[in-house]
């Protein structure tokens, strides 16, 4: 959209494309990535996890593999000469695909073909995993609702140790009580406790079933008392974030999916336009620049944290 009919510098062009469609990529592994992430600490706690190291190697990975599968947009992409309409001596130039001139419409088919399988393996992956999550959210949210509701009271036994660990996300469940027989067994699964906030706890959690077991004095913290559906979904804050923030992606980046998958099936499917047509397809193909726009806001919505930096920048310009 720069510059439409007085682009000029095809380096510029190839390096522009690689980088919109770079940084869309990694946007979307990105959310991949914290999918499976949450997938291990909601529905999986005592579950192998991610270390620290584990999760930078696969945030470098996901650099490379998103430079590796956006790299042949630089031979697709380039600067276009046409003569400007109802003139002859005037030549216009823009950015964009150029396969036509360069004869590798065969390879852009395939090319397209290849990321829009990429897309949508991402997509089913992402979705399949939080519709998990969200099970288990609902689970453990009906539950307290329920128990809430009931006027029997919680009950705790001196031998039980059943609580909701705080993994430093805000959402991480681990309930262990000790079975003592069948009759006290829904009180005991009943009685919620909550370790310190996510501010206070910093342990990995290679570190949880250690520190489970051993009687550390972070175990005196614990507070023993019913929560309320309200307080178990802020508990639960983060990966709600990212479901929602995974919901607009893919809302946001399914029609540039579908115009891709029409592209790779119909090497005509922009020439069979009218300009109107034309124009409902660019903006929809270029529609998922409205998941960076509304991301600030669910942030907002979600990370008290976030709106607190939000004021103090807002003060500070009010000052100046």
């Amino acid at each position: 959209n720069l510059l439409p009919i007085r682009f000029s510098g095809d380096a510029l062009c190839k390096g522009l494309w690689f980088l919109t469609k770079w940084s869309t990529l990694v946007s979307a592994l990105m959310l991949l990535l914290i999918a499976i992430e949450r997938y291990k600490k909601v529905c999986k706690p005592f579950g192998p996890q991610m270390t620290p190291l584990a999760k930078q190697l696969s945030i470098i990975a996901l650099f490379v593999l998103s430079a590796i599968l956006t790299f042949p947009t630089v031979f697709f992409h380039g600067e276009i000469s046409f003569p400007a309409r109802g003139t002859s001596h005037l030549t216009g130039y823009r950015c964009g695909r150029n396969t036509f001139l360069t004869g590798l419409e065969g390879y852009f088919t395939i090319y397209n073909v290849v990321l829009a399988a990429v897309a949508f393996t991402g997509i089913t992956a992402v979705t399949i995993l939080y519709v998990f999550v969200g099970k288990t959210i609902y689970k453990q949210t009906k539950f307290r609702s329920r128990f809430a509701s009931s006027p029997r009271k919680s009950y705790i036994s001196p031998k039980s140790d059943s609580g909701v660990v705080s993994d430093g996300n805000d959402d991480v469940f681990l309930e262990n009580s000790v079975k003592e027989n069948e009759e006290n067994k829904a009180r005991k699964d009943s009685a919620d406790s909550f370790y310190s906030t996510d501010d206070e706890l910093e342990s990995t959690d290679a570190d949880l079933p250690r520190k489970k077991s051993s009687n550390n004095p972070r175990k005196k913290s614990i507070i023993s008392h019913v929560y309320t559906v309200p307080q178990v979904l802020r508990k639960f804050k983060i990966s709600i974030l990212f479901m929602c923030i995974t919901l607009v992606f893919i809302l946001t980046f399914t029609p540039r999916l579908v115009i891709m998958i029409s592209e790779a099936t119909n090497k005509g499917y922009w020439s069979g336009l009218t300009d109107n047509q034309i124009r409902a397809s660019l903006f929809f193909y270029r529609f998922y620049i409205v998941n960076n726009i509304v991301n600030p806001f669910l942030y907002a919505a979600f990370d008290s944290r976030f709106k607190q930096e939000i004021k103090k920048r807002l003060s500070c310009f009010k000052k100046t």
